[in-house]
């Protein structure tokens, strides 16, 4: 039986218990899947695997594309509708050939396609990484909408989860901004629930 309504339930009492400095994508991430099934903890398995650049091959899209589960299908096409075009991208400003690097065909009909350039255009290091990641951190919101008790809750929040983790290793403002956000989300999807 699925432990949704309880592992859910459970999620702001995690959140408020780190704070900024203190934030552990591992230990959030080991307490949920003690209590998945074996099925969905191979779902956050292949999301974790997803998370890791080195893993990130055209098997790996080839593979998590047939997924049953519409939440990873779609947000690791996203992710590689984005690889591609930051390929591309910079293919064209150092006049290299791209079709080395690419994986699989790609898209520039994605709705986010044109905020994307916009970003990549940025001179500023720091902002163009944020700005990514705000762009990642959005589709995951709307890839979870309308999903309330199940594994799309909590893989949306491990993702979630991972760009956290990603800022508070790069930089501590920053992450520490993002989980404030996290924070509030995970408290806003709770209205009526005393903390």
């Amino acid at each position: 039986m699925d432990n949704y309504y309880y592992i859910i339930a459970g999620l702001p009492d995690l959140v408020p218990d780190f704070s900024a400095q203190q934030f552990s994508y591992s230990t959030l991430a080991c307490h949920i899947k003690e209590h998945l099934s074996d099925k969905d903890r191979r779902l956050v398995d292949w999301l974790e695997f997803g998370f890791v650049p080195e893993n990130l091959s055209s098997h790996f899209y080839r593979e998590v594309s047939k997924s049953k589960n519409s939440f990873l299908a779609a947000y690791f096409a996203f992710d590689r509708n984005i690889r591609n075009a930051q390929t591309l991208f910079l293919a064209k400003k150092l006049s290299k050939d791209d079709k080395h690097y690419i994986i699989g065909i790609p898209d520039k009909e994605f709705d986010e396609y044109p905020k994307l350039i916009q970003i990549l255009e940025s001179q500023n290091v720091i902002e163009r990484e944020y700005s990514l990641d705000r762009l990642k951190w959005e589709k995951i919101s709307e890839l979870a909408t309308f999903h309330y008790f199940d594994i799309t809750v909590i893989l949306a929040f491990l993702a979630k989860g991972k760009i956290i983790h990603r800022w508070m290793d790069m930089d501590k403002a920053s992450g520490a901004k993002l989980f404030e956000q996290f924070v509030q989300e995970v408290r806003g999807t709770f209205t009526g629930i005393k903390f």
